[in-house]
């Protein structure tokens, strides 16, 4: 919080150093400006990448409790592999603390109690840019909340912006139910304000109508109202000419190209944008030689081949060496979605891949997922072999529940490695062995909260699995 109110007041350093915050002064200057709505929105967009980011937190969530990854790290081993997440690794704190994303809520709230004061006037595209900027904050909040509810379930609703330390109130958790609520509407406000057109116009690195209708069919499949769920996929679906699936040769362009045609809400890491990365994001984590010269010990996470030989039964699956790779030094399977390497010097590499969160072959499966529940098996297919003749694996002629085990395996397939597929097996009700009967009474998928955060704020209380374990 002092880090946003220090943003605030940058252009006053004297005030700064003199801790003379003004803030009513200050509001004065700011606000007035399509500039400093930009600003503002963009400063949410990078404390967003910071979240994510922080000690790979997408990636801790959503994929490395579900059994594809390794390690040979002896303080990961045990909570997240052979003792099925049954203690949080310590160095780990981006995956349970919450801080980061509370910084971005701030901004967007910030955002949407500002931006509509501004003079249609002081925006080249008046009105209509006014609420873009505006529909923005709704998608980034509520994309904030989503990942907040499925981590921690019961979290703080704060949507009152805050602009001085004094506003800062202790706020008790909200239930996780309401936490969805907030985040349907968020997502609706922004899909009425944004557009398809801002797709390519912001070159799928800023929210569009196809991200807040892709979280909503999300967060509908989350609450498991699928009559939803389809809606918004086949609105998405539907735009062939905004959206369509890449060729089975270039099944990797979207992590490459940000302005791929599959893309519809990336988080960029252009070197060119300063966004790349050297060292601790995910393809540092996931990749070693040959795929990063020079890099001969084996990375954090490596792919469990026992896992891929179950979940690849097809060995034409052009996803076999699309998405995955092989390090002879090491005798290990590798993860290469995050493979894009440059180099500052020739010592030096750096990684551009793109984080995505959605795509449109996340859409199509689960649209197919939704079909599923709704007992329209034969629409289900066609929606599922979409994603399966794409990559070179042949057509699903299941029903029923067999089907539906069709479509958790191809999701596990087309997505993993970005942050998805514990979520799906929570959702799915597919939990790792380790998710005994007992534990899901508790809510055992749910993450811990960091002790700082309990100690600072008696209102909250740790999540119910984890009480007295942590």
């Amino acid at each position: 919080m002092a880090l946003l109110l220090l943003i605030l007041i940058a252009p006053s350093c004297k005030k700064a150093l003199d801790n003379e915050l003004d803030n009513a002064t200050y509001d004065d200057k700011f606000w007035k400006t399509e500039s400093d709505a930009q600003g503002a929105i963009n400063g949410a967009y990078a404390l967003l990448r910071t979240s994510l980011y922080t000690d790979n937190a997408f990636f801790i969530w959503g994929d490395l409790p579900y059994g594809e990854f390794k390690t040979d790290d002896t303080n990961m081993q045990g909570p997240y592999v052979s003792g099925g997440l049954n203690a949080v690794y310590y160095r780990e704190q981006g995956a349970h603390n919450w801080t980061n994303w509370y910084k971005v809520i701030n901004v967007c709230n910030l955002v949407i109690d500002k931006v509509p004061a501004i003079s249609d006037a002081a925006f080249a595209g008046g009105n209509s840019a006014k609420n873009y900027i505006v529909g923005e904050a709704y998608f980034l909040r509520g994309l904030c909340y989503f990942y907040l509810a499925r981590v921690w379930g019961d979290v703080p609703l704060q949507n009152e912006p805050i602009y001085t330390a004094e506003q800062i109130k202790l706020l008790g958790q909200s239930p996780e139910e309401t936490i969805i609520a907030q985040v349907i509407s968020d997502a609706s406000k922004a899909s009425s304000r944004l557009t398809f057109e801002g797709t390519n116009q912001y070159s799928r690195i800023r929210a569009n109508k196809g991200a807040a209708l892709g979280l909503l069919a999300h967060v509908n499949a989350w609450k498991h109202d699928y009559a939803k769920t389809l809606l918004y996929t086949d609105s998405i679906i539907s735009r062939a000419d905004t959206y369509g699936l890449e060729t089975t040769d270039n099944i990797r362009m979207p992590f490459k190209n940000t302005t791929s045609k599959e893309n519809i809400f990336v988080i960029p890491s252009s070197n060119a944008n300063k966004e790349a990365y050297f060292d601790s994001s995910i393809g540092f984590r996931t990749l070693m030689e040959p795929y990063l010269p020079n890099y001969l010990s084996k990375p954090l996470f490596y792919v469990n081949s026992d896992f891929l030989f179950n979940i690849y039964p097809n060995a034409a699956d052009i996803r076999l060496s699309k998405f995955y790779g092989y390090s002879s030094s090491a005798d290990i399977d590798l993860l290469i979605k995050y493979s894009d390497v440059g180099f500052k010097t020739p010592t030096e590499p750096y990684i551009e891949s793109n984080l995505i969160i959605y795509r449109l072959a996340d859409m199509y499966l689960l649209k197919a997922e939704a079909l599923n529940a709704l007992s329209r098996d034969p629409e289900a297919q066609n929606a599922l072999n979409v994603v399966r003749v794409r990559a070179n694996t042949g057509n699903s002629t299941a029903i029923g529940n067999l089907l539906k085990i069709d479509i958790m395996n191809e999701r596990v397939r087309e997505l993993a490695g970005e942050g998805q597929n514990f979520f799906d097996g929570v959702r799915m009700n597919r939990n790792p062995i380790w998710m005994t009967d007992a534990r899901k009474a508790l809510k055992g998928w749910r993450w811990p909260i960091i002790n700082s955060i309990l100690q600072n704020n008696n209102l909250i209380n740790q999540t119910e699995y984890w009480k007295g374990k942590y």
